[in-house]
């Protein structure tokens, strides 16, 4: 009977029971989705970003539709999470009708918007916490060490890669740091630092031999990643995540030894990295070449030992017992934690270290250090914070000007360039929270911190009720997670989509239900009616944050394809595109700025002028809008109307290097129609 029933199997079904299809969902998710993102820009450019996110919302809607979402039902964690991000979504939609920039709020909440679409998914693609957890810290464990391998190729083989010279071209002093293909060198270090605790983990805890050895071989290519980067914050954010999941996990000995070796491994390629200058400074020189080729040879080297090593602890610790001496009870070992961390405490005192400390706090505080000029690995020895207190110092004052509601999403700049303390261009506050603070308010920065705080809290949970395995894999999200809140603290890795969407897969798994027991009538019946509340629910958010994503992405890509016409000379077609993205947006400045541009390049300076003005209304506080304005009211003979417009963009940026020389403002160059 049973050869019969074998036999009678459709391939399909044979198929599906060789395959596990919620893993391979899970694995084209969270590891292509990461994947994707990071080699294209991390994401950051909001045609990428919101194509993605067009793409997430389509599969929840026609899934949840269709019954296939979500596979189970969401548990009180996952609702909790929900309803804290998506809170923290609606505020933003809220906080749009009062911001200073109608655009670029509607702009960062298509980016929220995306992102709940993300988090929506991985929780609606879950049915057992297990599982999730193990699949997503596989999948985007391994995506991180792709894009690392990727990284690395591009510096060690650069003519292979056309494009990651183009950031090096576009910002000056940044060749020698590696940045493709996140396109920003402390975005890649803090994707490789939350990847690595996701690494150590499947290198001490994947069930497979072969699991484990290649994902120790990758982790000194995350580390040469990182360090070509000469990111410092991320260098920390990795050490505390190292830390993290090394004080949370069980079972040290043999996860000890894997860090120990691949640490050796990571300082060998390292000291490579070090000797071969051309290759620390990004050239692409004969030397480099052949530098390039000698240490591609060395990475391949040390990372198959490093993998052939792994095996051998794999081997030890599934078939060894650790000696006695090493086995010591719990209560002992946090007695014998909290007496060291009472020596290390008294000896720091008697060096002195909160004098240094003091010393290194007045040094981060100043606004440049020249010690900073240097991309080597004596940068990492130095804590000037290269321009973050005085931001941070401008963020803390504009927070009380709307302390509870902000002065509307992604507006930061707008309030940052009238008091920047020097020509600086900067358009975020290089800190998550406090840029929350200014433009969401108080309202909004406690439901996004009380988000990540349940996260977080749900992962310490999961560590204290796992053991073994699962509490590696516990100890490992969490680690993660403590490096992207660092990272996001000191940078602008939030608007990197390929970060928080890691994160945000990861939070999901955490959020997952346990798994139930397939003899529980009475939870399957409640599952019933949760998944069609949950369909409908999702079905709703869907719709709006597709038409949240969708204004912003049509808006864009009119102005883009207007700027691209006027380029080609065809100023026709360039101002049809651009009146259509401002049908699309009424209230948004680009479009009208872009109008005004291409009426001035046609001679048709009084149209211009009456663009630019509309371009004003809808976004006064941009000093471009009001340079325009000069420029044409100029060109037009209004040459007093041209020094007032001037003067208000003068005033929007007073620091600006544009505005220090002593040309007349009623002779300025000509527009080419394209807006930077």
């Amino acid at each position: 009977m049973e050869s019969v029933a074998t036999h009678s199997l459709t391939p399909w079904s044979r198929l599906s029971e060789r395959l596990d299809l919620r893993a391979a969902a899970i694995w084209v998710l969270a590891g292509g989705l990461v994947l994707y993102l990071a080699v294209d820009g991390g994401g950051y450019d909001l045609i990428v970003r919101n194509q993605a996110g067009v793409v997430v919302w389509w599969v929840v809607i026609v899934g949840a539709a269709a019954g296939v979402l979500p596979v189970g039902r969401l548990g009180r964690l996952a609702w909790a999470g929900l309803a804290l991000f998506g809170g923290f979504a609606i505020w933003t939609a809220l906080a749009s009708t009062w911001s200073i920039s109608s655009e670029r709020s509607l702009q960062e909440l298509s980016r929220v918007a995306c992102y709940l679409g993300v988090l929506v998914l991985g929780l609606a693609i879950h049915r057992d916490r297990e599982s999730a957890v193990r699949h997503t810290i596989s999948a985007v464990g391994s995506a991180v060490a792709v894009v690392a391998g990727l990284a690395v190729l591009s510096r060690l083989r650069p003519d292979m890669f056309s494009a990651a010279g183009q950031t090096g071209a576009f910002l000056a002093g940044t060749h020698g740091r590696l940045v493709w293909p996140l396109n920003y060198w402390n975005a890649l270090a803090a994707l490789m630092a939350l990847g690595l605790p996701l690494l150590l983990a499947i290198a001490t805890s994947a069930r497979t031999l072969r699991s484990q050895a290649l994902a120790a071989g990758a982790i000194p290519l995350v580390a040469l990643c990182a360090y070509l980067t000469f990111s410092r914050g991320a260098a920390l954010a990795a050490g505390a995540a190292i830390i993290v999941f090394v004080a949370l996990a069980t079972d040290r000995i043999p996860k000890l030894a894997t860090m120990l070796v691949a640490g050796v491994g990571s300082a060998v390629l390292i000291a490579g990295a070090v000797h071969r200058t051309a290759i620390e400074k990004g050239l692409t020189n004969a030397a480099a070449h052949h530098q390039g080729a000698t240490l591609l040879v060395a990475v391949v080297l040390v990372c198959a030992g490093v993998a052939v090593v792994q095996v051998g602890i794999g081997l030890a610790a599934r078939h060894g017992t650790p000696p006695r001496a090493l086995q010591v009870p719990i209560r002992t070992a946090a007695v014998a934690l909290a007496a060291a961390l009472v020596l290390v405490l008294l000896v720091a005192l008697a060096a002195g270290v909160p004098s240094r400390l003091s010393h290194a706090w007045t040094d981060f505080k100043k606004p440049v250090s020249a010690s900073l000029h240097t991309n080597t690995l004596n940068r990492f020895g130095v804590v000037n914070g290269n321009g973050r207190y005085q931001m941070w110092q401008v963020a803390g004052d504009v927070a009380g000007l709307h302390p509870l509601r902000g002065s509307g999403p992604g507006t930061f700049q707008l309030l940052y360039q009238p008091r920047a303390p020097d020509g600086s261009y900067i358009v975020n506050a290089h800190s998550l929270y406090l840029e929350t603070l200014d433009e969401d308010g108080a309202v909004g920065l406690a439901l996004l911190v009380g988000f990540f705080v349940l996260v977080l809290g749900a992962a310490v949970s999961l560590v204290v009720r796992s053991r073994d395995e699962a509490r590696t894999r516990a100890a490992a999200v969490t680690a993660a997670m403590v490096a992207f809140l660092f990272s996001a603290a000191v940078d602008w890795v939030w608007q990197i989509p390929a970060l928080p969407v890691a994160i945000l897969l990861l939070a999901a798994a955490v959020l997952a239900p346990p798994r139930r027991s397939d003899s529980d009538p009475q939870g399957t019946r409640r599952a019933g009616v949760g998944s069609i509340a949950g369909r409908v629910a999702m079905v709703l958010a869907g719709v709006l944050s597709l038409v949240a994503i969708g204004v912003p992405l049509a808006t864009t890509n009119d102005v883009r394809q207007s700027q691209a016409a006027a380029a080609a000379g065809n100023t026709t077609l360039a101002l049809a595109d651009a009146q259509q993205a401002a049908r699309v947006e009424p209230g948004a400045s680009s479009p009208r700025l872009q109008e005004a541009l291409v009426l001035e390049t046609q001679g048709r300076f009084s149209d211009a002028a009456a663009a630019a003005n509309r371009a004003i209304a809808n976004e006064p506080g941009n000093w471009q809008n009001w340079l325009v304005l000069s420029r044409i009211e100029a060109e037009r003979g209004d040459s007093a109307g041209a020094v007032a417009a001037y003067r208000r963009a003068r005033g929007l940026n007073p620091r600006s290097g544009l505005f220090a020389t002593r040309h007349s403002p009623a002779r300025p160059q000509r527009s080419t129609a394209r807006r930077g």
